[in-house]
């Protein structure tokens, strides 16, 4: 099991397709380009991640991530692949054991992952290498043609924003974004995302950061004070605005379980439920 320093990004392409061709949520119109900016966003170090092999051939992979999360080195699983042939041998649990010595080395505090609540091996395999679930995650989806006819105040000005605008707002969020949506994401991709601020009388209120290759809603904040006033609506309904015609569908995923605020901000705005995750950590 080497890791995928040397492996063609193209032949990484190909096994994430193949292993993931049944999986429950749809990866099969993930291009190179798309899924190589998604591993840049989760800081994917291809010198830790393990692949496995039979022959020349790909079969499998653990795509490592390592940055500081939430205060503490980290090592986030962007994506455990096996194709369907070689399933149920224990090699994903064996990439894993592989990969920690030089996670150690690094300094590595913990490992994180995210996991369908409906792929119970899984689940079942990640506890047995010593993960606990460390809070629910919730996954909405509204159709973006629905999300342009909100009503917006007139009063909420939404215009282009730098990162230090965004930084500001930081403070606001109630809880730990999960790790593919961490403020340092926008830093990893800063050609791919765009920011916008939410303005009332010329102040910087809330703010959008969305990566338009991935259609991926990296952040959304709100300042406290300006809460249920409709910046939040107004930023998504713009943010819709100015998405293409193509882009039929906006996500916003994992949102944090217990912020029955935030859930219910989505769903007044008529997002659908579209999956539910668990976020598993273990301490290295």
């Amino acid at each position: 099991m080497p890791t995928l320093r040397s492996v063609g990004k193209e032949q990484v392409h190909r096994a994430f397709l193949e292993a993931f061709a049944d999986y429950a949520m749809d990866a099969n119109g993930t291009t190179e380009d798309r899924l190589l900016l998604r591993m840049r966003k989760n800081a994917v170090n291809y010198d830790l991640s393990p692949g496995l092999y039979d022959g020349d051939r790909l079969v499998g992979f653990t795509l490592i991530g390592i940055d500081s999360w939430g205060e503490r080195l980290s090592a986030y699983d962007a994506g455990t692949g096996i194709v369907p042939a070689f399933r149920n041998q224990g090699w994903a649990r064996r990439m894993f054991e592989h990969a920690l010595p030089s996670l150690h080395e690094r300094g590595v505090e913990r490992f994180v992952l995210e996991v369908l609540q409906q792929n119970e091996p899984a689940i079942k395999a990640y506890k047995k290498s010593g993960f606990e679930v460390a809070r629910e995650l919730k996954c909405y989806a509204r159709q973006t043609s629905e999300l342009r006819a909100l009503d917006v105040p007139p009063a909420v000005e939404i215009g282009p924003i730098t990162r230090t605008d965004l930084a500001k707002l930081e403070p606001s969020i109630d809880w730990l974004p999960s790790f593919e949506n961490r403020f340092s994401a926008v830093d990893a991709i800063p050609d791919a995302v765009r920011l916008a601020g939410a303005f009332v009388g010329g102040t910087c209120v809330g703010a959008t950061a969305y990566a338009p290759p991935l259609n991926w809603l990296l952040t959304l904040v709100v300042d406290r004070e300006y809460r249920r006033r409709g910046v939040g609506t107004a930023l998504i309904a713009r943010l819709a605005g100015t998405l293409p015609e193509s882009v039929t569908r906006l996500s916003a995923l994992n949102v944090d379980g217990t912020d029955a605020g935030t859930r219910a901000f989505f769903e007044s705005l008529g997002f659908s439920h579209l999956a539910d995750q668990y976020e598993m950590v273990r301490d290295l």
